[in-house]
């Protein structure tokens, strides 16, 4: 019997046959990982946007849209861009808007215009915002809905030009098309508000020109209620009477306890205002820039009502602080703003009784616990937690799916890997690997190499070594599972991290990071390391352009802190001023905006202010704005092009 000779492998061939069976990691192995689980039926994509989940919503339509053809690819289109504007993501709504292509029947045609409509008084351009609304009123056979939705815009735009007469009337005409008590009751506040901001003579002109109808009806309500005393007999008889003679118009119980004083007049001008600061504590050079943004900004656009202000310091010790806001209440405050800071704002949260309006300068991690007679608390924060998530958002709406997080090993850097590690799972998307790190250290290669599975495959090699007893060509390989890196960083610790991620075969991961990026001036030369980081700001310190620019030559001390580590607390406080005169606006729903220094606020039904951030990408050491379909144009690129 013929034996075959023993096969003979030679060297080289038998280490490639040890590397593939014995270290397939070397040369990066891509797990299966779970898919993101997303609504398949318009009822899911409806039932995600009325839970709050606007990306969730957007993203079951926009798979639906793309499985359907002709009207009802445009009406999910429509329906994905919607869910969009709903979350603050303008430019992606815009973009899904274009999918709905003409033509269109008049219903989803009418659908489009409301929502550029909406875009434009996001931006800021309330005119081209109105001549979206009327272009839509042109076509018939609309729903009630849509028909409520063009008056309600198309007052926001009136109002925005500084036609409250227009807006009061768009409002009213919208009355008669409401079912739901809910959007009911916003209206008629909405309504009313915007009655308020007209002279006693237009009121009696609005109601000469339809004494029977119903703007005379709404006219003839206000001017009784400016005639008498609130919860006096002589106001409710009044108002009995004029329930008689306009009984097909009289609004929902709930407005009638509010203008009759049952409850407060919806958010009546103040004409005290207090702001609690701690100006004598070591944080004394930070709350003078908050102190001086709220006093230049009064200075610059007066509050309604031209109120008095008075600043309070509570001082270093935040427990005094719901001493200082019940003093400040027993001297008259109609609205207070404060306290500044964590502690001080959770000691009045839990310790103070709120009998007044009132926009704490922070969060309350645990809501307001104490006794709030009714009166509206208001949460401002400029909490980097918050832009955690919206830099989740964005690579969410960028299209990634996989996660990686580098972080600082404190306190910080684990809260906002938690902000955003929740938020990302949340929308769906996986963390696939994070990694810590000490800031302030000289260099950052095993952090990096840690997040990338570099040091890993650095490992297996050197095992390899050892057992073949020979040394090996080998070319460390990056983990492929990663869509793109969150980083939480300042300015110091990025320039030396992202060179590293360059370095390891990184430098085509999208990086995402937040404001503490930025030190907030130029610096072509260090930040050129930064080059690629994404990042969300607050306009104030991106946008050089409009209202910007305005303001910089208007308000004070806006020079004086320009381009230093305090111009975000200036614009802060600056918000803080413009804040007062809006939040009865904001808090009547609606999508409702104020298009501020620190970003586009937004009110949530936790009642904390939500910022939407501007988003800018480093370029040969500068930022450069990303979205720039807004009309922004760059601070920084236009100085050093």
């Amino acid at each position: 019997m013929n034996r075959r000779p023993p096969l003979r492998i030679p060297s080289r061939t038998r280490v490639l046959m040890v590397l593939s069976l014995a270290a397939p990691g070397l040369v990066g192995c891509v797990p299966q990982l779970p898919q993101r689980t997303k609504p398949t039926s318009p009822t899911a994509a409806a039932r995600a946007l009325r839970q709050g989940h606007y990306m969730k919503g957007s993203q079951a339509y926009q798979d639906l849209a793309q499985a359907t053809t002709g009207n009802a690819k445009a009406d999910y289109a429509l329906k994905a861009a919607e869910a969009l504007l709903r979350a603050g993501a303008l430019r992606r709504a815009s973009q899904e808007l274009a999918q709905a292509k003409p033509p269109l029947p008049g219903p989803l045609a009418a659908h489009k215009d409301i929502l550029m409509a909406e875009i434009y008084a996001a931006q800021g351009r309330a005119r081209k915002a109105y001549e979206k609304t009327e272009a839509a009123r042109r076509y018939t056979g609309l729903r009630p809905r849509r028909q409520a939705e063009i008056d309600r815009v198309a007052a926001q735009a009136s109002l925005s030009l500084g036609h409250p007469r227009r807006a009061a009337e768009d409002l009213i005409a919208r009355e008669r098309l409401l079912v739901s008590r809910r959007r009911l009751s916003n209206n008629e506040m909405a309504l009313w508000h915007d009655l308020a901001a007209l002279q006693t003579p237009a009121l009696a002109q609005l109601y000469a020109e339809d004494p029977t109808g119903a703007r005379g009806a709404w006219a003839n309500l206000e001017m009784i209620v400016r005639r008498y005393p609130p919860r006096s007999q002589r106001l409710l008889a009044a108002i009995g009477r004029w329930r008689v003679r306009y009984a097909k118009f009289v609004p929902t119980s709930a407005f009638l306890d509010t203008v009759t004083g049952a409850t407060a007049r919806p958010y009546a001008e103040p004409h005290s205002i207090a702001l609690l600061l701690p100006l004598s504590s070591p944080f004394a050079r930070a709350t003078k820039a908050v102190e001086r943004g709220f006093v230049d900004m009064a200075r610059a656009r007066p509050i309604p009502g031209d109120p008095r202000i008075y600043i309070y310091d509570i001082g270093a010790d935040p427990t005094r602080a719901s001493h200082y806001y019940k003093k400040a209440i027993r001297r008259g405050a109609q609205f207070i703003i404060g306290p500044l800071g964590a502690a001080a704002v959770a000691n009045v949260a839990h310790h103070a009784r709120i009998k007044v309006p009132t926009l704490l300068l922070g969060l309350v991690k645990n809501g307001v616990t104490h006794d709030s007679a009714g009166q509206p608390v208001y949460q401002f924060s400029l909490a980097r937690t918050l832009e955690a998530r919206q830099a989740a958002d964005r690579a969410y709406l960028d299209g990634h799916s996989r996660a990686a997080i580098l972080y600082p090993d404190t306190p910080f850097g684990h809260r906002m890997r938690r902000a955003f590690a929740r938020r990302w799972r949340h929308l769906g998307g996986l963390v696939v690997t994070q990694s810590s790190y000490t800031p302030g250290q000289a260099e950052y290669v095993r952090p990096v190499e840690d997040l990338l599975n570099i040091t890993e495959s650095r490992a297996r090699a050197a095992r390899l070594e050892r057992i073949l007893h020979m040394p090996l060509a080998f070319t460390a390989r990056r983990r492929q599972d990663v869509g793109f890196v969150f980083l939480v960083a300042d300015a110091p610790d990025a320039r030396l991290i992202k060179p590293q991620l360059n370095y390891d075969h990184a430098d085509d991961l999208p990086v995402y990071s937040t404001s503490s990026i930025f030190t907030g001036r130029p610096d072509p030369v260090y930040d050129r390391d930064l080059d690629g980081i994404q990042f969300g700001d607050m306009p104030w310190m991106l946008v050089g352009n409009g209202r910007m620019a305005r303001l910089r030559a208007t308000l004070a001390h806006a020079a004086h802190y320009d381009e230093t580590p305090l111009a975000r607390l200036y614009a802060f406080g600056a918000d803080a001023e413009g804040l007062v005169g809006r939040l009865d606006r904001l808090s009547l729903g609606g999508g409702g905006r104020y298009n501020g220094l620190t970003g586009a606020l937004t009110l949530r039904r936790t009642d904390v202010i939500r910022r939407t951030l501007v988003w800018a990408q480093f370029r040969k050491g500068l930022p450069h704005l990303l979205d720039s379909f807004l009309r922004y144009k760059g601070l920084f690129s236009q100085q050093h092009p």
